[in-house]
C-alpha cells in the first residue's frame, strides 16, 4: 500500500488539467516550504516572479517532482501550476489547478500541508549571489584536455537555492516517454557554502535512492545572471571527465 501522504504528483489525476488562465503571480505566497508529514518529506518553492518547483519522497521511496510557473486566483482560492517539466512525462506542459488556504506560515494544497521555512535576517555576499531560481542552459562533459566527451542537447530544468540553506534540482531530457531515472535527475536537501567558489549539497531525498544521505561537492561561479556548476572529476573507462552545467537566473 502506498504511504498515506497524498503526494502532489500522486494526486494529479484528480486535479483540473486545462489551458492556462491569464493570472498574475502572487508574491504573498512566495517562499520556500517544507512538507509537514510523518511518512515523507519534500520541498515546495515559489518566487515572486512566478516560478515554482516541487519535490517529494514518501516513506516507501516513491519520488515526485515537477517545475514551472504558477499563478494565484484569490477569488477562487486556487493556485495554478503551469508545468515546464515533470518526472511523470504525461504531466509535462500541462496546467494543474489546486484549491489552497494560506494561514500564517502554513500553506495547504488540497490535503497537503506545507510550512514556510524561515529566512535568515542577513545573507553573506556568496549567498546573495547564489540564492534564487536558475534554469538550465546547457550541460556537457569534456575530457581534461577540453575535448567533448558527451553533450546533452535540449536538456532543461531548474535549480533552486533558498536563503534558508535549502535546495532542490531538476534536470530533464527532452521528448521523454517514460519516468526513467536516466532521463530525469532530481534531488533535494540543504547546501553549505564551504569556501570561495565551493559548496556541498546534502541530499535528504533523491530520485537515486543510493544517494540519499550523502554529500556531493560542487564548484561554482556566478557572473551576472549566469551560474556555472561543476562537480569533481568523474572517472570513466575513457578517462577523467569534467561535467559543466550552466544555469541562468530567472526573473
Amino acid at each position: 500500500m502506498r504511504a498515506r501522504v497524498a503526494f502532489v504528483v500522486l494526486c494529479l489525476g484528480a486535479l483540473t488539467v486545462a489551458a492556462a488562465a491569464p493570472r498574475a503571480a502572487d508574491d504573498g505566497i512566495a517562499g520556500f516550504y517544507r512538507l509537514r508529514a510523518t511518512d515523507g518529506r519534500g520541498y515546495l518553492a515559489y518566487d515572486a516572479a512566478g516560478y515554482m518547483s516541487m519535490t517529494t519522497q514518501d516513506a516507501s521511496g516513491h519520488y515526485a517532482a515537477y517545475f514551472g510557473t504558477f499563478a494565484v486566483d484569490h477569488a477562487a482560492a486556487t493556485i495554478t501550476h503551469q508545468l515546464f517539466g515533470a518526472l511523470e512525462p504525461r504531466f509535462t506542459a500541462t496546467t494543474l489547478e489546486q484549491r489552497f488556504t494560506l494561514s500564517g506560515n502554513r500553506l495547504t494544497l488540497r490535503d497537503q500541508t506545507w510550512e514556510r521555512v524561515p529566512e535568515p535576517a542577513t545573507l553573506t555576499p556568496a549567498h546573495q549571489q547564489l540564492v534564487g531560481f536558475w534554469k538550465l542552459i546547457s550541460t556537457e562533459r569534456r575530457t581534461t584536455k577540453g575535448e567533448l566527451a558527451r553533450a546533452y542537447p535540449g536538456w532543461t530544468g531548474f535549480i533552486v537555492y533558498a536563503p534558508s540553506g535549502h535546495m532542490m534540482v531538476h534536470m530533464m531530457e527532452p521528448y521523454r516517454r517514460h519516468a526513467a531515472g536516466s532521463e530525469y535527475t532530481s534531488y533535494f536537501g540543504t547546501y553549505t557554502i564551504t569556501g570561495p567558489g565551493t559548496l556541498v549539497h546534502h541530499m535528504e531525498g533523491s530520485l537515486n535512492p543510493g544517494s540519499i544521505g550523502t554529500d556531493t561537492q560542487r564548484f561554482f561561479e556566478v557572473s551576472g545572471t549566469t551560474l556555472i556548476l561543476k562537480p569533481p572529476l568523474i572517472k570513466t573507462p575513457q578517462g577523467d571527465v569534467v561535467m559543466t552545467n550552466i544555469w541562468e537566473r530567472v526573473k
